[in-house]
């Protein structure tokens, strides 16, 4: 994390100390040459996971706080129905080191039972989890904590100023006594609510108050709290932490505040999709993509989702029950945007079937077969973004020779599906190959809407991040506009910082409406505090232009160009019909 937040942790390994503390010991140390070495430290904590502040002002680190903890907590019947036992508000604070919103339960474990967890390793959130039939009191250590929440209680309000009575957050509370004394919940006892009864306190989520708080406008304030987490962790990028706070939040809904459930589950999936666990992303949309009349929108998200993760069978399956599904007069985008996600995997799955076979397989799967079936496969992928990287396909698999002779073939033997397949690869295809198609073509006209789109394509609108959101850099999206009134993204990075105002990478996505672009694109820049503003067109195309030309100077290479030509595709989409007004057909 940095020298002096490592530094100022290794302190914490023993107990807490003040920011001033640690910032005169890293003084002394040669860690720190600050004029203010307490407001050093704290500036280096501030973000760091690793670290808690207490009420009195003083540091914690929680692994030196929660290292053998024990907790313990009994099994109701839904817990075993469940197989798992919530963290609130028994095990609190295990929410402070990432676990929750539940624990799996041994196998066997019965109601009544006693589940006792010992944080074995807080880094590495290791717990070693065990049933058994009864615990004793922890004398010493209950009274440290019911004296410590009446202490807390007798001072004022805890979260919310409105709240009456005060309440006090658990977990924390909890944090401090155990970091304040090696031997302080570290072996089985009584659990926290069954103490606190005792006590004549109650409980709720992971506070604790007086008989009479206001739990239900507390829920709402916690839930609150939570959802404005999520968002700061989502504006990080830290999408496993943002996912797993939105699942103790959907835990709480799901509980308190049920109309509130299904945003938050699709949420979630979202943010489970952004860290790469797209089957459980699936599996937290199950209760809203399965039943008797699932809303559209939830299959949608939900075939977004598989998709992402490379699941076609399941996705194509969303996707045409969505469709069935979108009958409603509120449904007309979703209805829309299902439409054009079915539409394209039909292609892309006639572009691998296409590339599986030729051509591009050599001259037995290309040249030698019927001319009229290249270029009816061709034309049959029907939507120019496949159109075109079937051509740069052929291109690369066969060689300019190769690739000639097969359009030599097409434009003589294929008939009007020959010369219109030509006239596509004349679009797409560099240098003497290219005129070569122009040439087989023989003034052919463009019939498919495919090929009408790669002739007219060209930039029809922009939008850019504000250098207010990021000032060391810019993202930038240009729709080049395309048949049937799809765009096709063109999505760069323009470094400020480290670059100098090069374009760092860009990448085309596959042809879609602009609702989905909306949906699938500019929501994810937004959830991570970067959301786009429309731009003019030409103003956007010069920064591109700029970037590429400072990262040409300094020899910088788009990483994106392993995966796809894209700076051929910048300049027969975006940068050439700029320059002469029209699209990327050359006479």
């Amino acid at each position: 994390m940095g020298r002096i937040a490592d530094a100022a942790l290794a302190l914490l390994a023993g107990g807490p100390r003040s920011a001033r503390e640690l910032g005169d010991a890293l003084a002394s140390e040669g860690v720190t040459r600050s004029r203010d070495p307490a407001g050093a430290v704290r500036r280096a904590l501030r973000d760091d996971t690793r670290v808690v502040e207490l009420e009195d002002g003083r540091l914690v680190s929680k692994a030196q706080a929660l290292q053998g903890v024990v907790l313990s907590a009994v099994v109701a019947p839904r817990d075993v129905d469940a197989r798992a036992v919530e963290v609130d508000p028994d095990l609190a604070p295990l929410a402070m080191i990432g676990v929750g919103p539940s624990v799996p339960l041994p196998r066997g474990t019965r109601p009544g039972q006693v589940v006792v967890v010992r944080i074995e390793d807080p880094v590495a959130r290791r717990l070693v989890v065990q049933a058994v039939d009864a615990v004793d009191a922890r004398t010493a250590d209950e009274a440290a904590l019911v004296g410590a929440i009446m202490r807390r209680l007798d001072r004022g309000p805890g979260v919310d100023p409105l709240l009456v009575p005060p309440v006090v957050a658990l977990g924390p509370l909890v944090l401090g006594i155990t970091a304040g004394s090696p031997e302080a919940f570290r072996t089985p006892g009584r659990p926290i609510t069954t103490v606190l009864a005792d006590a004549g306190l109650e409980t709720h989520l992971g506070w604790v108050g007086r008989e009479g708080t206001a739990w239900q406008s507390l829920t709402e304030v916690e839930a609150e709290i939570m959802e404005i987490e999520v968002e700061d962790l989502a504006h990080d990028e830290r999408f496993g932490p943002a996912a797993a706070q939105q699942a103790r939040l959907v835990a709480l809904l799901e509980r308190h505040l049920p109309e509130r459930l299904p945003p938050a589950r699709r949420r979630l999936a979202q943010l489970l999709a952004r860290d790469g666990r797209h089957d459980e992303a699936l599996a937290a949309l199950r209760d809203l993509i399965v039943g008797d009349d699932p809303d559209p929108e939830n299959l949608y998200q939900g075939a977004v989702v598989a998709l992402g993760g490379g699941d076609l069978v399941t996705g194509r399956r969303l996707v045409q029950e969505g469709l069935a599904r979108s009958e409603g007069p509120g449904d007309q985008e979703v209805a829309a945007c299902l439409a054009d996600l079915a539409d394209d995997l039909d292609a892309q799955a006639a572009f691998r079937r296409l590339a599986e076979r030729g051509p591009g397989g050599g001259r037995d799967a290309a040249v030698d077969a019927a001319p009229q079936r290249i270029a009816r496969a061709l034309l049959g992928l029907r939507r120019s973004y496949l159109i075109e990287a079937a051509a740069e396909g052929m291109l690369a698999a066969m060689g300019a020779d190769e690739l000639e002779g097969l359009i030599e073939v097409l434009g003589t033997d294929g008939g009007a599906d020959g010369r219109e397949a030509c006239l596509a690869l004349a679009v797409v295809l560099p240098g003497e190959v290219g005129q070569a198609a122009w040439r087989a073509a023989g003034g052919a006209r463009a019939v498919r809407p495919g090929v009408s789109g790669l002739m007219s394509a060209r930039p029809v609108a922009a939008w850019a991040t504000s250098p207010d959101d990021a000032p060391d850099q810019q993202q930038i999206v240009i729709a080049v506009g395309k048949e049937d009134g799809r765009i096709g993204p063109l999505v760069a990075l323009v470094d400020f910082d480290e670059l100098g105002g090069a374009v760092k990478d860009a990448f085309f996505l596959p042809d879609m409406i602009e609702a989905r672009l909306r949906r699938e694109v500019f929501s994810r820049m937004e959830e991570t505090g970067i959301p786009p503003h429309p731009v003019d067109v030409e103003d956007a195309v010069a920064v591109l232009e700029a970037g590429l030309a400072t990262a040409r100077q300094i020899n910088w290479a788009l990483p994106s160009a392993e995966e796809q030509p894209v700076l051929d595709r910048i300049e027969r989409l975006v940068l050439r019909p700029m320059r002469g007004g029209a699209g990327p057909v050359r006479p």
